[in-house]
């Protein structure tokens, strides 16, 4: 029986129908789900963690390595018909849950499940190895490289254009914050492209396999992850008559240090509108020394040039102090400054 036909029995007994909300699309292409197994380089000494199970085929195809397999699924519906595939495999594990809590976060019950099973191990190596939910993608991303949890690697199977933004290099025009955050805490890597036609039901995009090398985990944690989702995701959020509107208030900032004028409402106003773009230059530099000298993005050349005319306020304290303005005046931006600087 092919796995196209055992699937849609197992889901009609169970009343089921694919969720495009949810990003349910099945991978039934058995070469894309030997590769994509075989990426992992799996070890019975690996821990191994699956989002969206779903069908439960690339789980199997994972559990026959000797790794111990741990599956999330949201969807109840669904759990059983992975367990159904995996029947009789005792190192394969799931969890009815989000993987998520929240935007910002691992779900604490599956990192607490997962180190359940790593301390099973003499040796123990955690990775990831996914089809993963075209909604939650990035969300995952982003929080398994800022969570405590030691991984090693991970092989997601996402739309091409999330993988595009992830593996981008700063002056693309798919540089973003993810971007940014797998630039600093991982390396990454496309491995191949996807048809939609290996998937049922067939999505609208198309489909890539990438390889997440994570960097140690005293690494990742030493960066500053609360400034920088703040920032990049206001920043990068933000459309492009708004990042000229910062940039015309840079220099507007720079025009009344300039005239030597200190009107402190304006300057703390100023300051205020122009302090993420800022604040995104300063967190980049400071964690990823000669960030910008081969920057070719036109908008990240603007904050970085924010930096120098925030700078200029602040070396304005001196002059404001001859007009009776103290340096508590000077916009809440710079308590931010001394903190990243400690």
């Amino acid at each position: 029986m092919s796995m196209y036909a055992k699937l849609r029995a197992r889901l009609d007994r169970a009343g089921i129908r694919p969720s495009t909300r949810r990003g349910q699309n099945f991978l039934l292409d058995s070469n894309q789900l030997r590769f994509i197994a075989e990426s992992g380089n799996l070890t019975p000494n690996d821990v191994v963690l699956e989002v969206g199970p779903g069908s439960g085929f690339l789980t199997r195809r994972l559990a026959l390595s000797g790794a111990i397999v741990l599956g999330v699924e949201l969807d109840h519906g669904l759990l059983p018909v992975a367990q159904e595939e995996t029947a009789g495999l005792p190192n394969v594990f799931y969890l009815r849950a989000d993987i998520l809590e929240g935007k910002n976060k691992l779900n604490p019950g599956v990192a607490a499940k997962l180190r359940e099973l790593l301390a099973l191990k003499e040796h123990p190596v955690l990775k990831s190895v996914s089809n993963l939910p075209y909604s939650a993608g990035t969300p995952f991303i982003m929080n398994a490289l800022a969570s405590d949890l030691p991984w090693h690697t991970g092989i997601f199977l996402l739309q091409t254009e999330v993988a595009e933004r992830i593996v981008a290099a700063p002056g693309g025009k798919n540089y973003g914050a993810i971007s940014i955050a797998a630039g600093l805490a991982a390396e990454t890597f496309i491995e191949r492209e996807v048809s939609p036609k290996c998937f049922w039901p067939r999505p609208n995009v198309d489909s890539s396999v990438i390889r997440v090398v994570f960097r140690p985990v005293e690494e990742r944690l030493a960066l500053p992850w609360a400034q920088l989702r703040a920032v990049t995701n206001a920043v990068f959020g933000w459309p492009s008559f708004a990042l000229l509107f910062s940039a015309v208030c840079g220099l507007m900032l720079a025009v009344e240090v300039i005239k030597g004028k200190f009107h402190v409402p304006k300057l703390r106003g100023l300051a205020v509108l122009c302090s993420p773009a800022a604040l995104l230059a300063l967190l980049l530099e400071k964690a990823y020394p000669g960030f910008f000298r081969d920057m070719a993005n036109r908008a990240l050349l603007i904050h970085s040039f924010l930096i120098g005319l925030m700078l200029s306020v602040f070396r304005a304290r001196d002059i404001a102090r001859d007009t009776a303005i103290e340096p508590k005046t000077i916009p809440r931006f710079k308590i931010t400054l001394e903190r990243i600087n400690r």
